[in-house]
């Protein structure tokens, strides 16, 4: 009983798939970029201490989500037999579904891999 409540509670939590990474990156880089900006503005007039703390914040707060959200913009090609008719399949790992060319099932693309539709 305690296995199934265990195995149960397991499934259900969240991931951290690309929707949270998106989110997250750009609240790191936004909290950089107020932080620089607001340090280079109160400390940078004449001392110079707020620039050199400051402008790297800055920075970071700009590079840092690009550099965090590299793997959303990669995309890769997959070449596949259909799972139905074996006619090989050229898309991308974009594409969610599509339409065989050769037997005109639905196709479903997940995990890079080809699958036939269930309906």
């Amino acid at each position: 009983m305690e296995a199934k409540k265990a195995a149960a509670g397991a499934g259900s939590r969240r991931t951290f798939d690309s929707a949270y990474g998106f989110s997250f990156s750009i609240a790191v880089g936004l909290l950089l970029f107020i932080t620089g900006l607001v340090i280079s503005l109160t400390l940078g007039g004449t001392g110079g201490m707020g620039l050199i703390f400051g402008i790297p914040l800055l920075t970071a707060g700009l590079i840092l989500p690009l550099f965090m959200m590299r793997d959303l913009f990669k995309t890769s090609e997959i070449k596949e037999p259909c799972p139905n008719c074996g006619h090989t399949i050229r898309t991308s790992d974009a594409t969610l579904q599509l339409r065989c060319p050769g037997c005109q099932k639905v196709i479903d693309v997940r995990e890079e891999k080809l699958f036939l539709a269930q309906q």
